[in-house]
């Protein structure tokens, strides 16, 4: 098993993750490096490095993120501005409410410092000053949706341990299904993902809690090459009981427009 100490300075990985145990060891998938090239990831923390390599070093994004909730025969709409930036100091996640009118002007933004901490802060128009988000809310649904506000944060390769835990095809590929959970934990909520090891994109993810039973699983339906970039189109978040789920569609999305830290000061949310 391969653990990645919380001091560590390995930057964010992929967007939404979790997880804890499983009871057989895996062996390591084996695959033959190429003369000249350098070796072949192949445990689950090599594999999970590689995805988060050449997810990043885009620098900076703002795009539109339309959001569909499904519940119960209901649909609600959310419509979101996002600009994101990577930063040696900690990557920022910025979202701006254009839709529904009523929340329109409602931000919410995220810090991922290095080594995992997490800053958060949200903004009502009828607010002067934005307010902090505490770990505490983590878990709580972000706008009736099925995500939640930790959802939003920039993932963190820190302070979790990674195994491989089966090889299957995946989107037409060799893949594997890699285990993620927290570093020198024995029980707790864990997540399994689902990465293709031809591109090294992850393809689903499901969230599992404490109690070992399945809760939500993310499935990623669609990529998008965006300056060379994939960047994920279309998402779905389901809950394991009964019928919810929220759609993601990833809109207009801009890479490297110039964006710096000063875009993400939580001094001028709402200004």
């Amino acid at each position: 098993m391969n653990t990645v100490l919380l001091p560590s300075g390995s930057r964010p990985a992929l967007a939404l993750l979790a997880l804890a145990l499983a009871t057989a060891a895996v062996q390591p998938v084996v695959v033959q490096p190429v003369a000249g090239q350098r070796p072949v990831p192949s445990t689950g923390l090599e594999i999970m490095q590689e995805v988060d390599l050449r997810s990043r070093g885009w620098g900076d994004m703002e795009a539109e993120l339309r959001m569909e909730i499904h519940d119960d025969g209901d649909l609600r709409l959310r419509v979101l501005d996002v600009k994101l930036l990577e930063a040696e100091d900690g990557d920022r996640t910025l979202l701006v409410l254009k839709e529904p009118r009523d929340l329109t002007g409602t931000a919410f933004l995220s810090i991922r410092r290095p080594g995992g901490d997490r800053a958060g802060w949200m903004s009502l128009p009828s607010q002067r000053r934005p307010r902090r988000i505490g770990d505490a809310r983590g878990s709580d649904a972000f706008l009736g949706s099925h995500l939640t506000y930790a959802d939003l944060d920039p993932p963190s390769l820190d302070g979790y341990d990674f195994r491989v835990v089966s090889e299957e095809e995946i989107a037409g590929a060799a893949g594997v299904v890699v285990e993620r959970t927290v570093a020198g934990r024995e029980s707790g909520p864990r997540e399994l993902v689902w990465v293709d090891t031809r591109d090294f994109l992850v393809h689903r993810v499901e969230f599992y809690g404490a109690d070992g039973a399945l809760d939500r699983s993310l499935v990623i339906d669609s990529y998008q090459t965006v300056a060379g970039f994939p960047r994920p189109a279309r998402l779905e978040m389901r809950q394991a009981e009964g019928t919810g789920r929220t759609v993601l569609e990833w809109r207009d999305i801009q890479i490297d427009v110039g964006l710096s830290e000063r875009d993400f000061d939580p001094g001028r949310l709402g200004g």
